[in-house]
Formats: C-alpha cells, sequence, structure tokens
C-alpha cells in the first residue's frame, strides 16, 4: 500500500511537473523562478564546455595568427616583410640601395616598438586569457561527460540487479526525493522526475521496450539542437545578477560602442579621407589647377588643419621659411596650420630636411602620410570632371611628394647620391642625357658624372636602375564578338603591360623613396583621350597589380560621327617621374547601315525555345484539365449543340473558300480547267457541311 501510495504521487507529480513546463515561457524560464508555479530542471556543464570550446577555438585561432603576423612583420599600413608575397603569389622584389635597406630596418624596429603600445597589450591579455579558457575547457571535458538516461545510474544499482533490488532502490531513493518533502528544494521535483521515470524503464514492460529500443521510456523524441549554457544561469540565487548584467549589456555597452563607432567614422568618406576635405576639394580644384597648387591645397586639408602647432616652432618655420622658394602667392595667408604646413611640405619638394626641427620633421612625416589618401582623393576628383590636365597634374604632384622632388627640379635627381653637380656634369659635353629612363638604359662606362661616387655609391645607382620599372606596353581596341566598330557599339581597349625588368613569379615592391616615412607602392594610371584642346577623357582606369605582366581593359562607348578618329593611351606612374608612357591609337568607325552584322543562333538556342517554360507548362496542364471537366460535365445535347455550331462554322468556311476561288477564275480565264474542278469540289464539300450543320442545328433546337 505504501508503495501504490508512493509511485501514485511520483506520478502525479510527473504530471504537474509536464503541465507546469509547457506554460512557460521563454524569457521566464530565464530570468524569473518560482517554486509556485514551476521547477529548476536537472542540469550539467558538459554540453556547456563542447559549446565553449568550439566558440573559443574558433575567435582564438585566427586572432592570435594576425597578433603574431602583426607584431613579427607588421600590420596593415606598416612595411610588410622583405621579401613578401603580392596578392597572386609572386615574390616582391625590394629596392637593394643602401638608403632603402637602412629605411626599411629602421621601419621595422619602429613597428616592433609601435606594437607593443596599449592596444597591442591589451590583445595580449586577452589572447592569454581565451587560451587559459580553452586549456581549462578541455581538461572538463574529460571529467564531465554529456549526461544521458542511465536507469541504473539514476538509481544506484548494478546492472545486474533483480527485481526486488530495483524496487527496494526506488522505494528508497522516491521517499528521500518526493516533492513533498523537499518544498525548499526546488532540484528535488527534477531528481524524483529521473528516478521515476528510471523505474518505468527497468519495470514496465512499454516503457522498457522503449527504453531497450530507444534509449528512453517515453519512446522515440525529435532532436533538438540548442546552446549548451552553463548551470550557474538557472540557479535562483544568480537570477538578479544575470538579469543586471545582460540589460547592462544590452542598454549601456552595445550603444556606447555603436555611438562611439558612429563618431568616428561619421567624419570620413569611404576612402578613408575626411568629408570636410573632399567638400573643399569640390570647391576649390578646377581645371586650371596645376603642381604649383598641390602644396598648399594639402596644406588646407581637414587633416592638415587638424594637426597641433605650436608655439616654439615659430623660430624655426622663420628660418626655414627664408630658404623656401615659393612658386605662388598663398591664397591662405591668415591661417597658421595651413602656412605652416604649406612651407614645410615645399621644404620637402626642395630638400630642405636638414633645416628642421626634430618636431617639424614629425610634423612633416605625419602630413605626407595623409597625403596618400588625399592625392588619391585629388586625382580621383579630376577624373570623375574629365580633367585629363589636372588630373595629371595632381599624379605630377604627387610623385613630387614621394620622390622629393620640386616643380622645377630634374628628374635625374631621383638617382641615388645625385646633386645640383652631377646634374651638370651629365646635361653637357658627348654623351649627354636629360632623361632618366636615357640614363640608366646607357652602359655604366659611358654614364657621365659618376666620377667623384665611390664605388659603394655607384653599385647603389646600379641597384636603382635595376629596381626601376621598365615597362612595355601595348594595346588594341576591338568590340566583343565583332569585327567592325559601328556607332554606339562599347568598344573595350585592351591593355598589356609588362615589366622588363622583373623575371617570372616576381613583382614589385617598394618604391625608391628615401624621403617618404612610409613604404610606397607603385600604381599606373591609364587614361584613353581624343587628341582635342581640353584632352577629354574617353575612359580611366587605376592599375594596381605589381605582377610581372598586367592585363586591364578600359571600356567606352563609340559616340559621335563615322570615319578614321585617333585615340591617346597615356600610362602615368605616380611614384617616378620619367617613366611614363603614351600610345597613339587608332579606330575605324561605321554607320550601322554600312555594316551587316548576321545574328547567328545555334541550333541547342533554337530548340530551347521551343520548350516551354515551368509556368507554360503548369498553364498549360490547369487548361487541359479544365477543358476535361467541362467535357465530363457537360449533358449529351448540350455537346450536340456544340457540334453543329462547329458543322455551322465549317460551312462558312467553305462557302468563303468557294467565293474566293470564283473570283480567282473570274480573275484568270486561262486556268479554266483545274479552277472548275477546285470549284465543284469546294461546292460538294459546302454541302455536305451544310447538311451536317442542318441536322446538328435541328438537333440543337430539339433539344432546347
Amino acid at each position: 500500500a505504501e508503495s501504490s501510495a508512493c509511485l501514485s504521487d511520483a506520478r502525479g507529480a510527473v504530471a504537474v511537473v509536464r503541465a507546469r513546463a509547457a506554460g512557460m515561457s521563454g524569457f521566464k524560464d530565464t530570468f524569473t523562478k518560482s517554486s509556485e508555479t514551476d521547477d529548476l530542471l536537472g542540469y550539467d556543464d558538459a554540453a556547456f564546455y563542447y559549446f565553449a570550446s568550439s566558440v573559443l577555438v574558433t575567435l582564438a585561432v585566427p586572432w592570435t595568427y594576425y597578433f603574431v603576423k602583426g607584431t613579427l612583420f607588421g600590420g596593415p599600413g606598416e612595411p610588410q616583410d622583405v621579401p613578401g608575397k603580392s596578392k597572386s603569389g609572386s615574390t616582391q622584389v625590394t629596392c637593394k640601395t643602401s638608403t632603402m635597406v637602412n629605411k626599411l630596418e629602421e621601419e621595422g624596429k619602429k613597428g616592433g616598438q609601435r606594437s607593443c603600445g596599449v592596444g597591442w597589450w591589451f590583445q595580449l591579455v586577452v589572447l592569454a586569457a581565451m587560451w587559459f579558457s580553452i586549456y581549462f575547457v578541455f581538461t572538463q571535458m574529460g571529467v564531465e561527460e554529456v549526461m544521458g538516461f542511465n536507469p541504473f545510474k539514476i538509481l544506484e544499482v548494478e546492472a545486474t540487479a533483480s527485481a526486488a533490488d530495483i524496487k527496494k532502490a526506488y522505494r528508497k531513493m522516491s521517499l528521500v526525493y518526493h516533492p513533498d518533502k523537499n518544498t525548499n528544494d526546488p532540484a528535488a521535483a527534477s531528481v524524483f522526475i529521473q528516478i521515476t521515470k528510471a523505474y518505468n524503464a527497468l519495470t514496465d514492460p512499454v516503457a522498457k521496450a522503449n527504453y531497450e529500443k530507444y534509449g528512453n521510456p517515453d519512446g522515440p523524441q525529435m532532436t533538438k539542437v540548442g546552446i549548451g549554457l552553463p548551470k550557474f544561469l538557472l540557479e535562483k540565487g544568480n537570477h538578479l545578477k544575470i538579469l543586471a548584467a545582460f540589460f547592462f549589456l544590452l542598454l549601456f555597452v552595445i550603444p556606447t560602442t555603436a555611438i562611439c563607432y558612429y563618431q568616428r567614422t561619421k567624419n570620413y568618406a569611404a576612402n578613408g579621407v575626411l568629408i570636410e576635405t573632399l567638400q573643399f576639394m569640390e570647391h576649390y580644384i578646377t581645371e586650371s589647377t596645376r603642381v604649383k597648387n598641390g602644396a598648399e591645397l594639402l596644406a588646407a586639408s581637414a587633416e592638415s588643419r587638424n594637426m597641433p602647432t605650436r608655439m616654439d616652432d615659430q623660430p624655426a618655420m622663420t628660418k626655414l621659411k627664408s630658404q623656401v622658394d615659393q612658386h605662388m602667392k598663398p591664397k591662405f595667408p591668415n591661417h597658421p596650420a595651413i602656412v605652416k604646413n604649406s612651407i614645410l611640405l615645399m621644404a620637402h619638394m626642395q630638400r630642405l630636411h636638414e633645416l628642421m626641427t626634430p618636431e617639424l620633421r614629425s610634423d612633416l612625416n605625419e602630413l605626407l602620410k595623409h597625403s596618400s589618401k588625399i592625392t588619391q582623393a585629388m586625382i580621383e576628383y579630376a577624373c570623375a570632371r574629365d580633367w585629363f590636365h589636372t588630373a595629371t597634374s595632381m599624379i605630377d604632384f604627387k610623385r613630387s611628394l614621394v620622390q622629393a622632388l620640386d616643380v622645377k627640379s630634374h628628374q635625374l635627381l631621383q638617382i641615388p647620391h645625385f646633386d645640383e653637380e652631377i646634374l651638370r656634369h651629365c646635361m653637357r659635353g658627348k654623351n649627354a642625357t636629360a632623361t632618366l629612363t636615357g640614363f640608366l638604359s646607357k652602359p655604366a662606362e659611358e654614364r657621365k658624372g659618376l666620377k667623384g661616387l665611390t664605388p659603394e655609391q655607384i653599385l647603389d645607382i646600379e641597384a636603382f636602375a635595376l629596381h626601376l620599372s621598365s615597362v612595355e606596353m601595348m594595346a588594341e581596341i576591338s568590340v566583343e564578338d565583332e569585327s567592325e566598330v559601328v556607332v554606339g557599339d562599347i568598344a573595350t581597349v585592351t591593355v598589356q603591360m609588362k615589366r622588363t625588368n622583373l623575371r617570372e613569379n616576381e613583382a614589385a615592391g617598394p618604391v625608391h623613396a628615401p624621403f617618404f616615412p612610409e613604404a610606397k607602392y607603385e600604381e599606373w594610371w591609364l587614361f584613353l583621350t581624343e587628341p582635342s584642346p581640353g584632352n577629354k577623357v574617353i575612359a580611366m582606369e587605376r592599375v594596381r597589380d605589381a605582377d610581372q605582366f598586367v592585363e586591364t581593359k578600359l571600356r567606352f562607348q563609340v559616340l559621335g560621327k563615322p570615319g578614321k578618329r585617333k585615340l591617346e593611351l597615356h600610362a602615368w606612374n605616380d611614384s617616378y617621374v620619367g617613366i611614363d608612357k603614351k600610345l597613339e591609337l587608332t579606330l575605324d568607325v561605321l554607320e550601322e547601315n554600312e555594316s551587316k552584322r548576321e545574328i547567328f543562333i545555334h541550333k541547342e538556342d533554337e530548340e530551347l525555345d521551343l520548350i516551354p517554360t515551368l509556368f507554360q507548362q503548369l498553364m498549360g496542364d490547369f487548361g487541359q484539365f479544365d477543358e476535361e471537366s467541362e467535357d465530363e460535365h457537360e449533358p449529351d445535347d448540350s455537346k450536340a449543340g456544340k457540334a453543329g455550331k462547329a458543322g455551322k462554322a465549317g460551312a462558312k468556311e467553305a462557302k468563303a473558300k468557294a467565293n474566293g476561288a470564283k473570283e480567282e477564275k473570274a480573275g484568270a480565264p486561262d486556268d479554266g480547267d483545274e479552277e472548275g474542278d477546285a470549284e465543284d469540289e469546294a461546292k460538294a464539300k459546302g454541302k455536305g457541311k451544310d447538311k451536317d450543320g442542318d441536322a446538328s442545328s435541328g438537333s440543337s433546337s430539339d433539344s432546347d
């Protein structure tokens, strides 16, 4: 009697717990608890360990990889390891001059010092904590296993236990964990449910069969996938803390992070330039803007104006300004930051670095780092307005900053150890040369002005000559899948560029720029223009690929009058002066009526056109089904009426044919025999159809 009462109490408790669990809400289950409405389910941490290890490994492995890579080889925007790899996997070839080798070594040291800042230490601490957590989780995964249903383990009996031992263990444990005796212990109900299920699985025939077949006394269960949460989230004492942490994260941390990120990025355009700078360029850059305007425009940018000014720099700036050759009257003489930075830029282009204090040199380096993106925006703005001369002037200004060349400086000053005295020797007498490519193309013994240089300096010049890009360019105009060009076509200019100074699987590394504060990779700007007073830009492309062989395409629509046209393809390098390329292209344009273009259709395409679409197939099946259903439901007399109508329609068609035959006969009397036979045949058919039609109509009228 006592065991029967315990069993009925257990079943009643199971029913109560199941009814309560069915009415719980997700939010209430997670953050609230009431002993009167629900009970705490049994929970283990094994599944959480598997889930936590997956998340931690997914985050820690790539983060650690990029952290180590950035620490050892420099992060994005810092000089890469020497030699590096291009995007296609080619080995980058760096300049072997002594100045560039020393510069890269110093930048590597600075990069290592920069990497040990606050951000670096923060990442190190977080990664260390993550890897320690991974180690702890993996050690716990071997201790705790995911809890499964094992009735022998739940009842604490052996697998070979008899029915009497099982019943005894059930009685003992049910008396201990009965909910009525553990009103203050919400976990007791969960344990009692497990005890009851375990007992049923070993004694009840149906439950035992389900357990042996499905591993569960309740029979087959649906697979559920969820997140393994730790046990402490469901403990009653932690609910208030978890709720507070959740709302702190949701209402404070996430909004604050989003607002800070927005405040930092809202002032920047997609190209990384301040929106205020772009607005300034739109107002001040015109079609007449040239290289001499570049320094003041860059100094007037928002990035430049936001740089701090120091009163202590005034004496050094006065001395520097007296030595700088200003090529034009300044537009902003009353703005201290613009005046200071424009003087620094012009002093840099005139190579007056020895007159700068360390603080001024630091300001100049920061300004030159901003110049890459700002000059890029200047070029893009000029290209958008189709200002060819303005765009090329901004490219010229950009490479003047890279090579530290003034507006009037000679291009031979890009060669290492060259000065004005060596320049004068190179440009006079026999074998004189005035171009960079002309000087470097000569044999070493024929180059002038090198007698006073040391062997190490001559080796630097040879290294520079080997590293300087020597490009062969070819171009072809065509219309895809057509042999002729017609007005309105989309023409394609296929440009092929080959760097003859590189071997296979090699790529151009950072350019020789000893006065520029960071590594600079060369880019090529391709302009397709039509010779005219304004040199209007027809198409433009920016080439950043540094591999030995580069192929790119420029597309444009052929407009205007037909006939022969001459186009010019310009290739401008943004890092070196004097290695630009120019090709003249001829285009023969025809009118639409002058070119006969046959539209060839493959047989397979014709067969595909005959295949009905899925919609047509569905509509056809529905239509056929509707017709069949209508025929099935129509009575016989209605079908007869339809047949009569069809007979009348056939008779009318035959009479029309007969009348046509008569008219044709009247118009051509020579063919009398054949037309007469045709007329008699048509009359005979018409009479037959009339009879059928009368019969049909008679039956139809009878049915009506």
